[in-house]
């Protein structure tokens, strides 16, 4: 029997994690009102999560939209969320049921996230592994579905994948849709960027509940009368949006139309999909309204007396700690770019005494790296670092982080030229070093991160830095000491080698000696933390 109707409010579709550890799936309302009893999100994939967490986000900004705030007007309507430790039925329900008939997948006129009708010339259609996340190699992120997996969906797992494609599509040639004035040949071509949120790297802070992080991550202040998700603006045909060209704030770009879609149904079970481009949105200064990500200065893209932000993207081989610069740095001149606005928020909470400076919060990375032309998804980055709320949002305890990081890249470095000399030492030619950056990062990672747990009062900043880098370097000689083991004997008895303009016999002994000079130079008994205004920090 064909489904007629699949409301979102209704029907449960979103996977989450309970505070006991088990795996359910719940209707979009469900979510909601359990946001307290639920510790996270548990969708198929992190970018999957990201995506529906800003759903969520843009439901809740919705239902609190009003006039203009003060900053004020937002802390006060913040704090009464957060004492009240759960939403309000009476606050959310009723605008949920407002805008009832736009959360029906299967809706004749208005379905969800898709267009109504939507078809190309040919008839074809783009198949359920556009709709589903992909690599390079067509192989999925996850291993559960193959072969006749392929062939159908859930209208529940649909709907998870129909939030995630809005959000990280890859560019790439899309179907061209009937009636899109953009189309040539039958073909959409790429607009060169991925899905709206695929542009970003983003940076979420976490609570101990699905309520926490929710409202942690809403941006009240970036939220005004005119800021309006997808459900609310008039539902899209098939072309680009010419009376909606920009986005209005965080609700609007947390539910962006990127691309045009259609699911296509047989009984209760989702079979083919279209996929067709959507609206264009470059991604230049739009840190007004973004509030989930970090924004880098463009010299390249900047003009005289026009400045260009462009999103701070994550990293795959590197580890949140690592690039934690971005993340902390507060009213940073535009050539400093911007910290992302959901933690100058949560600094401003923890200011006003509303956070208490030992609450416990965890910066969450999560991002889409995609291949060649932003065409395919090649890797999916999730990391995840826990502190305190001060030590995040303090300058002088900010700043103590972010030294002790790059201490720690010194550290690295001092590692990895040891097992170049090494290598030159038993007749190679260095190539080690590359190789050892990798040991170097994993042996401090959980050092690092138990570190940052203990940091709390600014006063002892110098005391933790002290504790740090005593313990790195004892972590780094180590290391350096089980190089220098597993070298050999070749390297034991060296070789003449020509370094930086001298002739010397290097060996196992030289190589160790210069290592452990690096360290003490790197990590010095007594380190010394950078000036820090309070007004730029």
């Amino acid at each position: 029997m064909e489904s007629t109707s699949f409301n979102l409010l209704d029907e449960p579709w979103i996977r989450v994690r309970t505070r006991d550890g088990d795996l359910a799936e719940l209707s979009l309302s469900a979510v909601v009102a359990e946001a307290h009893t639920l510790r996270d999100l548990a969708g198929e994939i992190p970018t999957q999560d990201a995506a529906i967490l800003r759903l969520l986000e843009a439901v809740l900004l919705g239902a609190l939209r009003t006039e203009e705030r003060t900053e004020d007007e937002a802390l006060d309507t913040w704090n009464a969320l957060w004492s009240r430790g759960r939403f309000d039925s009476a606050l959310v329900a009723p605008y949920l049921e407002a805008v009832r008939a736009r959360f029906d997948l299967l809706h004749p006129q208005t379905p969800f996230f898709q267009v109504a009708g939507l078809t190309t010339a040919s008839g074809n259609r783009s198949g359920l592994t556009k709709l589903i996340a992909e690599v390079p190699d067509g192989h999925q992120f996850f291993t559960t579905r193959a072969g006749a997996d392929l062939d159908s969906l859930s209208l529940a797992e649909a709907a998870r994948w129909l939030v995630h494609c809005q959000a990280f599509d890859p560019s790439g040639i899309k179907s061209g849709a009937v009636g899109d004035e953009r189309v040539k040949g039958g073909k959409g071509y790429p607009f060169g960027y991925p899905a709206w949120s695929g542009n970003l790297g983003l940076v979420i802070a976490q609570g101990s509940t699905l309520f926490e992080t929710l409202l942690l991550n809403l941006p009240l202040t970036m939220s005004g009368p005119e800021d309006l998700p997808a459900w609310e603006r008039q539902p899209n045909g098939p072309g680009a949006d010419a009376l909606h060209p920009a986005p209005q704030g965080p609700a609007d770009l947390f539910t962006w139309p990127s691309r045009r879609l259609r699911l296509f149904t047989e009984g209760d079970r989702v079979v083919d999909v279209q996929v067709s481009n959507g609206d264009r949105l470059p991604p230049q200064n739009l840190h007004p309204f973004e509030p989930m990500c970090a924004w880098r200065y463009s010299k390249a893209q900047s003009k005289k007396g026009q400045h260009v932000l462009m999103p701070v993207m994550h990293d795959p081989s590197r580890r949140i700690w690592q690039g934690l610069g971005p993340l902390l740095h507060r009213h940073l001149d535009h050539k400093d770019g911007k910290q992302p606005a959901v933690l100058e928020w949560v600094a401003t909470l923890c200011e006003a005494a509303i956070l208490p400076e030992d609450y416990s919060v965890a910066l969450r990375i999560i991002g889409a790296e995609y291949g060649p032309q932003n065409s395919t998804i090649a890797d999916v980055v999730d990391d995840r670092l826990a502190a305190s709320v001060v030590a995040l949002t303090d300058p002088v305890l900010a700043q103590s982080a972010l030294t002790a990081a790059e201490l720690a890249k010194g550290g690295v470095v001092a590692l990895a030229n040891l097992a170049g000399n090494l290598d030159r030492a038993s007749g190679g030619e260095g190539n080690a070093r590359e190789a050892t950056f990798e040991l170097g990062y994993h042996r401090l990672d959980g050092l690092y991160r138990a570190w940052l747990s203990t940091l709390h009062d600014p006063e002892r900043s110098l005391d933790y830095l002290e504790d740090w880098s005593s313990r790195a370097r004892a972590v780094l000689r180590r290391a350096g000491d089980d190089l220098v083991s597993q070298a050999g004997q070749v390297a034991l008895v060296g070789r003449t080698v020509t370094l930086q303009n001298r002739t010397v016999l290097l060996d196992a002994g030289l190589a160790q000696r210069w290592f452990h000079l690096a360290l003490a130079k790197t990590f010095p008994s007594v380190p010394s933390l950078p000036s820090v205004d309070q007004e730029t920090a």
